[in-house]
């Protein structure tokens, strides 16, 4: 079952929050207790879904939540991160902005996106 804010479905969130939570509290012990694992994953599931209902109203699919933690997954998380939730919001938050803009830029700022644009579509072709 996935996790719900309100009454919007976020598919995949659960699964990536805990594989994020796996990654972060990997410490070179070969297994770490499934409760903290769990308990870390919703931690995680409950602050992505805060950003549920902001994606839902811009028609945008919210499983681009879940897909946001993957990223984060292979970008940003690192084993010891531990348990501090401060770099996942931040973290999220800039990534959420991206994918759903909300805040109009200056020309300035705008900028920066020709450089994400770069960026992303260099890391498509990697892909191929």
């Amino acid at each position: 079952m996935e996790e719900m804010e309100g009454d919007i479905e976020i598919p995949g969130l659960h699964d990536a929050c805990l594989e994020l939570a796996h990654v972060v509290l990997a410490s070179g012990q070969p297994q770490v207790s499934r409760d903290i694992l769990e308990t870390l994953a919703a931690r995680f599931e409950r602050e992505a879904a805060d950003f549920a209902l902001l994606v839902a109203n811009a028609g945008r699919d919210t499983a681009l939540l879940a897909r946001a933690v993957h990223y984060l997954v292979d970008a940003h998380a690192l084993p010891l991160m531990g348990t501090d939730m401060e770099w996942f919001r931040q973290a999220l938050a800039c990534l959420v902005e991206l994918a759903v803009p909300g805040i109009a830029l200056s020309a300035n700022g705008a900028a920066f996106l020709h450089d994400v644009e770069t960026g992303i579509a260099q890391a498509l072709q990697d892909l191929e």
